[in-house]
């Protein structure tokens, strides 16, 4: 059986190193609400290397190295910061963090919350899935095959398709702090 996000996701484009503020918006857009993408990056306090600062409306904070770049919120244990955020902006949702190491059954995770119309997003390690790249990216989940165990990730990248397929296991293995001593999870948004 698939499982699916209703509505479903609309494509919306990360600006570089926005892929968690571009997954939230996501999910705001698709529950009929909106932030400036930019604005989510602040909030987020994303980091951006100096030489892209030009291309936000907002002020970002630089960093040298790419490894220290994007957005450190989502590897916060309580989600105090996506709270906040929602609170600030009157969106009538909740956010609750599950990294990794918290999760027993991550299929169980994906399935009650995909079924319950809450909005999944993960974060995961590229070079856990054997990319080679060290740091993360956020995407949310689409689709959910209770046969294959396999995700259909909706996915920010200007670089890659909107929508890919992968299995399960292999984007909870890219969450390990193994590959970038990061641990990364899962972020159940539902409403309040």
């Amino acid at each position: 059986m698939i499982l699916k996000v209703k509505p479903p996701y609309k494509s919306l484009i990360q600006m570089k190193w926005c892929c968690a503020a571009c997954s939230v918006l996501w999910v705001l857009h698709r529950r009929g609400y909106w932030v400036d993408q930019e604005v989510i990056a602040k909030e987020f306090n994303v980091k951006i290397p100096p030489e892209l600062k030009e291309l936000f409306t907002v002020r970002l904070k630089t960093r040298k190295k790419k490894e220290n770049c994007g957005a450190t919120v989502l590897i916060e244990r309580d989600s105090k910061t996506l709270n906040r955020f929602l609170k600030k902006y009157k969106i009538p949702l909740k956010c609750k963090t599950f990294l990794i190491s918290d999760v027993k059954d991550a299929r169980k995770l994906v399935i009650d919350n995909v079924k319950a119309g809450n909005d999944v997003l993960l974060s995961f390690c590229w070079k856990g899935l054997g990319i080679n790249q060290n740091w993360g990216h956020v995407s949310v989940i689409a689709e959910f095959n209770t046969k294959t165990n396999e995700v259909t990730l909706g996915d920010p990248s200007p670089k890659r398709k909107k929508f890919w397929k992968i299995k399960l296991n292999k984007l909870t293995h890219a969450m390990l702090p193994k590959w970038d001593k990061e641990e990364r999870g899962f972020y159940i948004f539902s409403k309040k």
